[in-house]
């Protein structure tokens, strides 16, 4: 709670698109996961679910590579800057793929639940 506070205080324009991307994203793969496992009948749309379930750590990983290219930026910019507060800002990017792991993860859970349920015999 320490870092996510200040990482949402101190949050560019940038980086509230990303997290607004991420979470949409996963917002989204949540009832399009259900219908998906739902309404299938076969394991190949499960499994294109379950590739796509990794779009929000991925966009993640991205907007986290863009923050700590930025704060790498400001120091080398700044080079009095101590290395406390270069440290403080490197965890507070990693807030980020926090969010696209836990977006990822619940998609990813119906995806694999789906494939264990469901079987390619067709009686």
């Amino acid at each position: 709670m320490e870092t996510l506070i200040p990482f949402l205080k101190y949050s560019s324009v940038v980086d509230w698109f990303f997290i607004i991307l991420v979470v949409f994203i996963a917002v989204i793969l949540i009832p399009v996961g259900l219908w998906i496992v739902i309404a299938s009948r076969r394991r190949k749309s499960i499994y294109f679910l379950l590739t796509m379930t990794f779009l929000p750590l991925l966009l993640a990983l991205l907007g986290t590579y863009v923050r700590i290219r930025k704060i790498e930026t400001l120091a080398a910019r700044y080079p009095d800057a101590s290395a406390e507060v270069i440290a403080a800002g490197s965890r507070e990017a990693w807030v980020m793929t926090y969010i696209g792991a836990f977006g990822t993860l619940v998609p990813a859970l119906i995806a694999v639940t789906g494939l264990v349920v469901k079987n390619d015999r067709l009686d």
